[in-house]
């Protein structure tokens, strides 16, 4: 792991980029039976430690480790139905 860490450092630093850590989201992906198997739960990044998490937001989109639409579908109905009411 601490070549992917190295990896995304270097390529941040030769683009000038500053990682803001309580932005930064960091997700797995995969099928139930993979994502069991990992036993990460944070990398270090720029002197900073992000999280991995189940679920982020990627262009307004609600993404899950599993790539289903579950979620995005859910959170979308309760922000319609509280407009509608």
């Amino acid at each position: 792991m601490a070549c992917v860490e190295e990896a995304i450092d270097a390529w941040m630093r030769s683009n000038r980029l500053k990682m803001n850590a309580d932005k930064t989201q960091l997700i797995w992906l995969g099928t139930k039976q993979q994502l069991d198997k990992l036993s990460i739960t944070e990398l270090s990044l720029l002197s900073a430690r992000v999280t991995f998490s189940c679920m982020v937001y990627d262009l307004g989109f609600l993404l899950d480790s599993q790539l289903t639409t579950k979620d995005h579908v859910s959170a979308l109905c309760r922000s319609c139905f509280w407009q509608l009411c």
